[in-house]
C-alpha cells in the first residue's frame, strides 16, 4: 500500500512538471521570443539628427531646491504623435559601500498638443510619504522616444547633476566640452548640465540661429543671478566661421553673448551672471 502510494505522488509529480514546462512553452516562452523578432517593430527607427533642428523638441532638467528631485520641461512638441522617455543615472548602492546601481523614471503621459510638458520626477524612493533620496547621482542619460507616423526618432543625451557655488566653483560636463568656473554664488547650488536636444523657443529674428551647432547645451538651477561673473568655456569639434553665442532663459529672455574664439583650441570663452540655456552658430565654411 505505502510503495503504491509513493508511486501515486511520482506520477502526480511528474505530470505537474510536464504540465507546467508545457503552458511556459506555449504561453510564456513563445511570447518572449516573439518580442524580440525584428519583423514585429513597427515602422522605421531613426537618430534625431537625422531630423531638422527647427522640429526637435526643446528639453530642460532643473534640480530642485535640495537635489533629490528634477523637473523635465519638454517644449515644441506639435510636430509628434507621441512622446515617451526615460531618465536614467547611476547612484550609490545603499546595500553595498562604494558600489554604483542604475536607477531611473519613465514618463508615457506626454501630451504633444500642449504648449509645454512639465514633471517633477524624484531621484530616489518615496514609500507612505516619506521620501528616501539617491546620493552620489552620476552618468545621466536622458532617452526620448519621439513618433511621427511610422517613423520613431531616438533621441540620447547626457545630463550632469552638482552641487556647487560657493564650496565647489567650478563644473564641467563629463565630457569636458561644457565649463563653467569663478562661481559665486554665496552658497552651494544644485545644477544640471544637459543636452537641450532641440533649440529654445521663439527666437527674434534679429538673431540668426539657422546655423547652430549641434549639440546646445543648457546650465539649469534655481540659483540666482551671480554677484560676480562666472567664465564659460565652450570647447567645439569644427572650426567655426564668424561663430556667435546666445544665451536663453525664460524670464530673461534671448541675448547675444559678447566671446572670445580660439581657432587654434577651437574654444570659445565669454562671462555669463546667469544659468541658462547656450546656442552656438557659424557660418558655413
Amino acid at each position: 500500500m505505502k510503495q503504491f502510494k509513493k508511486s501515486t505522488y511520482i506520477i502526480a509529480a511528474a505530470a505537474f512538471i510536464i504540465l507546467t514546462a508545457t503552458i511556459y512553452f506555449l504561453f510564456i516562452f513563445q511570447r518572449g521570443e516573439k518580442k524580440i523578432k525584428p519583423e514585429e517593430f513597427a515602422g522605421e527607427v531613426k537618430n534625431v539628427s537625422e531630423l531638422e533642428v527647427a522640429k526637435r523638441p526643446y528639453v530642460t532638467l532643473t534640480p530642485t531646491g535640495d537635489g533629490a528631485e528634477i523637473i523635465i520641461s519638454v517644449e515644441n512638441m506639435s510636430f509628434f504623435d507621441k512622446i515617451e522617455y526615460e531618465l536614467t543615472y547611476q547612484a550609490d548602492n545603499p546595500q553595498v559601500a562604494g558600489e554604483k546601481i542604475e536607477r531611473g523614471a519613465t514618463g508615457t503621459d506626454v501630451n504633444t498638443k500642449d504648449e509645454k510638458y512639465k514633471k517633477s520626477m524624484l531621484l530616489g524612493t518615496a514609500s507612505r510619504g516619506t521620501r528616501s533620496p539617491d546620493t552620489g547621482v552620476t552618468d545621466g542619460v536622458l532617452t526620448m522616444h519621439l513618433s511621427k507616423g511610422d517613423i520613431e526618432y531616438l533621441s540620447e543625451s547626457k545630463w550632469d547633476l552638482f552641487e556647487a557655488g560657493a564650496t565647489v566653483r567650478s563644473i564641467a560636463d563629463r565630457d569636458g566640452d561644457f565649463q563653467v568656473e569663478n562661481l559665486s554664488l554665496g552658497k552651494n547650488y544644485w545644477i544640471i548640465i544637459a543636452d537641450t536636444v532641440g533649440l529654445p523657443p521663439n527666437s527674434p529674428s534679429d538673431y540668426d540661429l539657422t546655423r547652430p551647432v549641434l549639440p546646445s547645451k543648457g546650465i539649469f538651477s534655481i540659483a540666482p543671478e551671480f554677484s560676480k561673473s562666472a567664465k564659460l568655456t565652450l570647447n567645439v569639434k569644427d572650426d567655426l566661421k564668424d561663430p556667435k553665442l546666445y544665451s536663453f532663459r525664460e524670464d530673461i529672455k534671448w541675448q547675444e553673448r559678447k566671446i572670445d574664439y580660439d581657432s587654434a583650441k577651437k574654444a570659445i570663452t565669454a562671462s555669463i551672471n546667469f544659468f541658462a540655456a547656450f546656442v552656438v552658430t557659424s557660418q558655413v565654411q
